[in-house]
């Protein structure tokens, strides 16, 4: 790190011997438990604050009562999959996450920006 940024030199500590440096990052690294954990608990809130009830058994699966009829949305990683009766249900609540979240062909990865 202080190779990339010669600032970082004024971080370094000697612990048991070795040079480290300690950082606070802005966003969590992908592979990292705490990314899986943050993005697991943003996702989960943001579904509670539409409504939705985290299942007890399954926190990858939540539940919502829409028109009189239960919606159902699972979820893994990046993967979800709404179902209600109505069409038009599934549409307006992948819209309100796409809101939320965002979709497209362009994202943000470890500092790289990816266009598909």
């Amino acid at each position: 790190m202080c190779e990339v940024n010669p600032e970082y030199a004024a971080m370094v500590a000697i612990e048991h011997g070795k040079k480290v440096i300690c950082m606070k990052i802005k966003k969590a690294i992908y592979g990292m438990v705490e990314s899986a954990l943050l993005w697991s608990e943003l996702f989960s809130t943001t579904l509670q604050n539409i409504g939705f009830t985290i299942n007890p058994y399954d926190k990858f699966l939540s539940n919502r009562m829409v028109n009189g009829k239960q919606c159902t949305m699972a979820w893994y990683v990046n993967e979800i999959k709404i179902s209600q009766q109505e069409d038009k249900v599934c549409t307006q609540i992948a819209d309100i996450i796409e809101s939320r979240f965002g979709k497209g062909k362009k994202h943000t990865f470890l500092a790289w920006i990816l266009n598909y």
